[in-house]
């Protein structure tokens, strides 16, 4: 249900008895939403819809408020399109001044029922 895959940290492979280590459940789900989130739109060749589209919130002219808007639906849409998430339940973005990145709080349920916060920052 969560899915199972290779243990990723910071970016690099997981060793673990001369074996590469493997994630399962929700902390599969954790990983991979991560994944997800801090992949740009389009720069997975073989997934070009897999990733979170900034490109509205960092090219368009508009003011703080709109950019955080539109960075909240950007994470609504390409979580929820994760089969993992049944829910998102809040996302509140918070800029850090005079830069274009935000730290960004979601929570959210997956299809097991779990509740999770997870925990981003985003942006340039």
């Amino acid at each position: 249900m969560l899915g199972h895959s290779l243990e990723l940290r910071d970016g690099d492979l997981v060793m673990a008895g001369g074996r590469m280590a493997t994630v399962a459940g929700l902390a599969n789900a954790v990983q991979a939403l991560t994944l997800r989130v801090l992949t740009p739109l389009g720069t997975d060749r073989f997934a070009v819809t897999y990733g979170l589209d900034l490109v509205p919130v960092l090219t368009q002219a508009v003011g703080a408020r709109t950019a955080q808007d539109l960075l909240r639906l950007s994470l609504v849409r390409t979580l929820g399109s994760d089969p993992r998430v049944r829910e998102i339940q809040d996302v509140t973005v918070s800029p850090d001044p005079g830069k274009r990145l935000w730290r960004v709080e979601v929570v959210l349920i997956v299809v097991d029922g779990t509740a999770r916060e997870l925990t981003f920052e985003v942006g340039a």
